[in-house]
């Protein structure tokens, strides 16, 4: 006995409508294009990074951050910063603020 053919589910996925693609900037706009402010950060703005590192590099972050007496999160932000700016990027990280209730 033959096993029942199995519909096609693609007929029933709607799909999503993607804006065009925008044209790539000839290199004279790039030029002339003003310094645009990023917007304004809030809670929708934030993004998690998880970094794993030896166990050795660990403790040494964390001894670091007790000795500043500072957040672990606090010196991966000033470590990312230096990285951009390192790269000549500018220096956007930001820890997250915490919730006022």
């Amino acid at each position: 006995m033959a096993a029942p053919k199995r519909p096609n589910l693609m007929g029933l996925v709607e799909s999503k409508a993607r804006p065009p693609e925008p044209a790539a900037p000839s290199p004279q706009a790039e030029q002339s294009r003003p310094e645009v402010e990023p917007p304004a950060a809030g809670p929708s703005d934030l993004k998690t990074m998880q970094v794993r590192v030896n166990r050795a590099g660990w403790l040494e972050m964390s001894r670091l951050a007790q000795d500043r007496d500072v957040p672990l999160e606090t010196l991966m932000v000033e470590a990312f910063n230096d990285v951009l700016t390192k790269h000549r990027k500018p220096p956007v990280v930001e820890r997250r603020q915490p919730v006022k209730k």
